[in-house]
């Protein structure tokens, strides 16, 4: 760092103070204690990270400001600008972010309901800014070798502000953006056989229960819920023929032509009761008779948010580009 004659320069001495190279160190000190915290001790990484980062933005700003070389070298002041400038949208980032994890049946739309969330201590969830449906998805496999590699394209609909339906497809790395949240598919995905409940008093319903994701046929897939009438059910999908398939395609995990059996345990005030079921078959329970309408699926979804993205990106073009700028001037 360049030795600067305090006697002669108007700033005051707490500012070359903040500049000083021993701030730097303890940045870097207390990121690595706050790493091992979060590692090793689960504390929030947004509220450790936020002190060390908010140091390093002061010692920048104070060096950059007690440096007249810094101010004199429009390159060289671009690119410590920069580096001022992309901490705190660091620090931004992680103030506003969401990461978020849901599951949606095919035909039903997204309520609000979050299976995980992360998300940082200024970010404002607003499930109303994310009505949209899943229409179902088509997996793509290509056998390589011993292993095989499979696209997912997941047909989605929603309504924007005005009423408007609009319809795309999505995927794994093809995101529906609404609104600021970015919306991905992820590879957990199953089975939803959907019910038909109709009580003894009362109007009939239809609801869905989300099997355990596939585990390529090392588990069955199961879920227990509860009825309508407060009764603990439980089922487990039998499979007569495993799907073994190494290419072509497979729509809604091919569950419109899987040949397979409901079996369904309920536990009632007269005892637990076993069903197996096939599609369109009842079962009379205490309070109501519950049909197996068909075999569905469901989707895993991953919604994430950070409105820096595009501001750290061009805040690091600007920073490459000015450090680029200054030794090209050296060398030429």
């Amino acid at each position: 760092m360049t030795r600067v004659d305090r006697s002669k320069s108007a700033m005051p001495r707490w500012l070359y103070a903040l500049a000083a190279p021993r701030w730097t160190v303890l940045f870097f000190l207390l990121t690595a204690a706050a790493a091992l915290a979060v590692a090793y001790e689960a504390m929030p990484a947004t509220a450790l990270m936020a002190v060390p980062f908010a140091l390093l933005i002061v010692n920048l700003a104070a060096a950059i400001l007690v440096q007249p070389r810094f101010r004199a070298d429009l390159p060289l002041l671009l690119f410590h600008l920069s580096l001022v400038a992309l901490v705190a949208l660091f620090v931004l980032a992680r103030l506003v972010y969401l990461d978020a994890r849901i599951t949606l049946t095919s035909g039903t739309t997204f309520d609000g309901q979050l299976q995980k969330d992360e998300h940082g201590p200024l970010h404002r969830w607003r499930p109303q800014d994310l009505q949209f449906a899943n229409d179902g998805f088509t997996e793509d496999f290509y056998a390589q070798g011993m292993g095989k590699h499979h696209a997912t394209y997941n047909r989605v609909h929603w309504q924007d502000d005005a009423g408007q339906l609009h319809a795309a497809q999505i995927g794994d790395d093809r995101p529906l953006i609404l609104n600021g949240y970015r919306i991905y598919t992820t590879r957990l995905r199953g089975f939803s056989p959907v019910f038909r409940w109709q009580p003894k008093a009362g109007q009939e319903e239809y609801g869905t229960a989300q099997l355990s994701a596939q585990q390529d046929g090392a588990f069955a897939s199961s879920a227990a819920w509860r009825l309508p009438s407060g009764a603990q059910a439980w089922a487990m999908l039998d499979i007569k023929k495993p799907d073994e398939r190494r290419s072509g395609t497979r729509t809604d995990l091919g569950a419109q032509e899987l040949a397979h059996n409901l079996v369904l345990r309920i536990e009632q005030r007269s005892g637990p009761q076993r069903h197996v079921l096939k599609e369109g078959q009842s079962v009379e329970l205490d309070d109501g008779t519950l049909t197996y309408v068909r075999l569905d699926s469901w989707m895993g979804y991953v919604i994430s948010y950070d409105p820096t993205l595009p501001w750290i990106m061009g805040t690091i073009l600007l920073g490459v580009g000015s450090l680029v700028w200054f030794y090209w001037r050296r060398i030429w």
